[in-house]
């Protein structure tokens, strides 16, 4: 790394941690009311209170990185190029892409920890500030569902017309064996009613009958109990928790079990989508705000500040809006993320381009 490399990187990672902080101080303070509120109803302990603040960071943190790296790259540039440092090394021949380098791939490395934050540090910290204040993040399993289905390690998919988890009986309950490529159908087994069997952790179908598709043979039976059937009435509900409390990990696996009991996963793929693109909007917004701050002896300050400010707060507005559209079920779930991305990362290589000349 060359010394002019030290010096831009330091002086850009300078710039980023001290609008960083500032952020985390505004947002701190905001809601540092509402914990004196807290605490003096006895809601919460001082050192609850305390603890309360801290989990604040990583939201912090995730929503204001982006900020804080737009605003950083702007005061950065804004005093190199102030100091004619922008005009001398291009004169000397170092184009401006040259000179934004490190920049960008300190703002890539930011994208990185955020994205780590974003899907580890702060679901937990979510649910821990829900816990201090004492309420309940986890719904309860529902004790009614119609047109639930499932599909087991045996092959057997599973379509109940009526379940009922507290009494653990079901109507209208219908199981189709496919064969072990799953493209055809074996058996299928239709039973009137049905009750699980506690003890023996199997269920008992009443009323039954079997359609044997492979020997074309119709079987009917009083009373029917099969070992293959042995899931239990609550594998048909899914046990929700909102998207935020859950990490990256928590809510792929979430995702996959409402696939199987046929729950709605749009909201859970909209926020996981949400998860693997915001936290690179750092790495895009910081071109923006390189690209403008170059400008400084060219056009008023204000007027440079004023539009950076323009598109940082933009972005969030285009990122709720398509998120918006995602949660609506009008685009794709990962693709609604990751528009935003694609349209400022056009503008900010747009504005680099300018910059160069």
């Amino acid at each position: 790394m060359k010394k002019l490399d030290i010096y831009i990187s330091k002086s850009f990672v300078k710039s980023f941690l001290i609008s960083l902080i500032a952020f985390m101080n505004i947002f701190l303070l905001s809601q540092l009311f509402k914990v004196f509120r807290y605490v003096a109803d006895g809601r919460m302990s001082t050192s609850q209170g305390v603890l309360y603040l801290l989990n604040m960071l990583p939201e912090i943190i995730v929503n204001m990185t982006p900020l804080a790296v737009l605003l950083g790259s702007l005061i950065f540039m804004n005093k190199m190029a102030s100091n004619l440092e922008i005009i001398s090394l291009k004169t000397s021949g170092i184009s401006f892409r040259r000179i934004i380098i490190f920049p960008l791939i300190i703002s890539f490395a930011i994208s990185i920890l955020v994205y780590f934050v974003n899907g580890n540090l702060y679901p937990r910290s979510e649910r821990r500030m829900r816990e201090l204040k004492g309420d309940n993040i986890i719904k309860t399993i529902p004790i009614e569902k119609r047109n639930a289905f499932l599909r087991d390690s045996n092959n057997n998919v599973y379509y109940i017309g009526y379940i009922n988890s507290k009494e653990e009986t079901a109507k209208d309950f219908q199981i189709i064996k496919m064969n072990e490529d799953f493209s055809e159908i074996e058996t299928v087994t239709i039973g009137k009613t049905a009750k699980f069997d506690r003890k023996e952790k199997i269920w008992k179908l009443s009323d039954v009958v079997i359609n044997d598709i492979l020997n074309n043979k119709i079987t009917k039976k009083k009373i029917y109990i099969n070992k293959d059937f042995d899931k239990e009435p609550q594998n048909f509900f899914t046990l929700s928790t909102n998207p935020k409390f859950l990490t990256n990990k928590e809510l792929r696996k979430e995702i996959i079990n409402m696939k199987i009991t046929g729950g709605d996963t749009r909201g859970g793929l909209v926020e996981l989508g949400k998860r693997y693109s915001f936290p690179f909007a750092s790495v895009i917004i910081v071109l923006i705000g390189l690209s403008l701050g170059s400008r400084y002896v060219r056009a008023a300050s204000a007027k440079t500040i004023g539009i950076s400010v323009f598109f940082g707060y933009g972005y969030y507005i285009v990122q709720g809006l398509f998120e918006a559209l995602s949660k609506n079920g009008l685009i794709n779930a990962f693709l609604g993320g990751w528009i935003p991305n694609i349209l400022f990362l056009s503008l900010g290589l747009y504005l680099m381009y300018k910059s160069e000349y």
